[in-house]
């Protein structure tokens, strides 16, 4: 037999390794595995193919006298193995009932998800809502707030909010604003902000002369609004102070400093949550070779929600890679499959 085959028998210890260390945060020694399966390995044999997983990639020893800890290989197989169709715990009804009585709007139910994730795992909760250019336009309104600047409060359907300032041309009114709203409710309403993008595109470049100096100007602001700078996606983070919670993180201070200032900053969560929406099923991703430097320590387990077959955005949990992998992966995909009913079913308006 090839020694760096993972047959059975290396399958099974190295699962029963991760298992013991997720459990007890110790080094694991041969010991522990031979009381479970004294039956059928004997301690030597254990210590052999334990060895023999070190070598392979899949453990690694802290110190030469140390038992063995999980590396990010070892990570890896073992929430591979979670996910097989027959391994997945999908089904956490007790989540189910916290969302309201259905008369929140999405913003609200993402929140309440962001929450729930959160305490139900003791970890950090992410939830990303959906980018703003990928909804459909529902109401806006202008309120001049300077001489040549106006704010720009505007909704999709899904009710999402984004609030942006816009220049004004100097003698613009109040009164001018309101009239532009109108205008773009009544023409827009109901539609991508993308396709919106290329219809005020169209109309500036092929029907200019057919408007009148006042829908002209509205067509000028419009092109500010819906430029390509509005801000795609917004992050709910709940459950940060939970990383203080872990040795991991809190035996190393410029680690931990780093990690809240990457939860603050957002940007770089907002990318890697942007991946996992661009893929199918559940996303896992473990320590450096999938995470920034100041992550490396970390994983991440992400699912995506959505209305019907519309993939809107991803919901996660973001931890040390020491967690609990059984349980967070039933949680964020027990959460997500109730995000996406509630979308799905109700009307969910602001």
């Amino acid at each position: 037999m090839d020694k760096f085959q993972l047959d059975e028998r290396r399958k099974t210890v190295l699962l029963e390794v991760v298992n013991d260390y997720i459990q007890k945060g110790e080094p694991v020694g041969s010991r522990s595995i031979s009381k479970i399966h004294a039956e059928k390995l004997s301690p030597a044999t254990i210590r052999n193919v334990m060895s023999d997983l070190e070598e392979m990639g899949y453990l690694r020893q802290p110190h030469t006298s140390a038992g063995r800890i999980p590396t990010d290989q070892g990570y890896q197989f073992y929430v591979d193995q979670l996910l097989n169709p027959q391994n997945f715990l999908e089904e956490l009804e007790d989540q189910t009932g916290d969302y309201g009585n259905g008369n929140q709007n999405l913003q609200e139910v993402l929140e309440t998800a962001c929450g729930l994730l959160s305490k139900n795992t003791n970890q950090t909760g992410l939830v990303m809502l959906p980018a703003f250019s990928n909804t459909l336009f529902k109401h806006i309104e202008f309120i001049k707030v300077a001489s040549e600047q106006a704010l720009a409060v505007f909704f999709s359907d899904l009710g999402i909010l984004q609030n942006k300032i816009i220049p004004l041309e100097k003698d613009m009114t109040q009164e001018q604003l309101t009239s532009i709203s109108n205008y773009l409710n009544e023409e827009f309403s109901g539609k991508s902000i993308q396709s919106i993008r290329k219809e005020i595109l169209f109309r500036l470049r092929n029907e200019r002369d057919h408007y009148n100096q006042l829908m002209k100007k509205a067509l000028d602001l419009s092109t500010r609004l819906f430029a390509e700078d509005i801000e795609e996606s917004s992050l709910l983070v709940e459950g940060a102070l939970n990383l203080l919670d872990h040795p991991e993180f809190t035996a190393d201070l410029e680690k931990i400093k780093g990690l809240l200032t990457t939860l603050e900053e957002k940007s770089k969560l907002v990318k890697l949550l942007d991946r996992c929406l661009k893929q199918d099923g559940m996303t896992i991703l473990i320590g450096e070779k999938n995470l920034d430097e100041e992550m490396e320590g970390c994983s991440l387990i992400a699912q995506n929600y959505q209305k019907g077959d519309e993939k809107l955005g991803s919901l996660a949990i973001f931890g040390p890679k020491r967690m609990d992998y059984k349980k967070i992966i039933a949680i964020v995909n027990q959460t997500a499959k109730t995000v996406s009913t509630l979308i799905s079913k109700n009307d969910l308006e602001l």
